[in-house]
């Protein structure tokens, strides 16, 4: 077994991304690479709650955590496929994945899923979503996996019985600066693929993101064998 291939999912704040990789995620041979758990708290805690650098990770440092991790699934003979959640963000690491993935041997098959809803269903999941701080230890305490609750309590963990919280990104002025920032970035991802040659797939998650899952499954088993 060797990495075959790489899948970035993008897509607006609350779509599923993070739900869609957790469920995807958990098949042998999958591993799943989010960029904030690759850089230093101090570059977190810069970006984690002005409207302005919200999200905003420079490009060395985007560089950097790229090569190191992706050399290092390269070669870990258990990993076939990698999903990135939430990655790229925008044009220039679309640049700066293909470039790292390119240098790759053998190459890669790189399949970018667009995550898409309507703003009715961006805003309720915002609305309602919560993380759990005693079972995500955030380096900057700003959890943002989606916490499931007990059936007894919303504002209990299942998992843990600790006490959820809603996600800070989800406060309105927040999520307004988020939905803004993918609105200007997201032509400028798909073209960074498109123009090289790589098609995007847009999955609707409006009804269910578990749905969703089930329907990209087969595709990415059937890309992680092609090769």
């Amino acid at each position: 077994m060797a990495l075959s291939l790489v899948v970035p999912i993008f897509g607006p704040p609350a779509a599923g991304k993070t739900t869609l990789t957790l469920r995807l995620g958990q098949a042998p041979g999958r591993q799943i690479f989010r960029l904030r758990e690759h850089v230093s708290k101090e570059v977190l805690a810069a970006t984690a709650t002005s409207s302005e650098r919200l999200g905003w990770i420079d490009e060395f440092t985007v560089a950097e955590a790229l090569r190191s991790y992706f050399e290092a699934a390269h070669e870990n003979p258990d990993v076939h496929t990698v999903l990135l959640d939430n990655f790229p963000g925008s044009a220039s690491q679309v640049d700066q994945l293909l470039t790292t993935l390119w240098t790759l041997t053998p190459p890669c098959y790189i399949e970018p899923i667009e995550v898409v809803t309507d703003i009715k269903t961006l805003k309720q999941r915002a609305k309602t979503r919560k993380v759990c701080h005693r079972c995500e230890r955030d380096p900057i305490s700003d959890p943002r996996l989606p916490a499931i609750p007990s059936s007894q309590d919303p504002w209990q963990c299942a998992h843990c019985g600790g006490l959820l919280h809603p996600r800070r990104g989800d406060s309105p002025r927040l999520l307004k600066a988020r939905l803004q920032r993918y609105h200007q970035t997201a032509a400028g991802i798909r073209a960074g693929f498109t123009d090289s040659g790589i098609a995007v797939t847009q999955l609707d998650t409006t009804n269910t993101i578990d749905g969703a899952a089930d329907l990209l499954a087969p595709l990415l088993i059937s890309r992680s064998r092609s090769l």
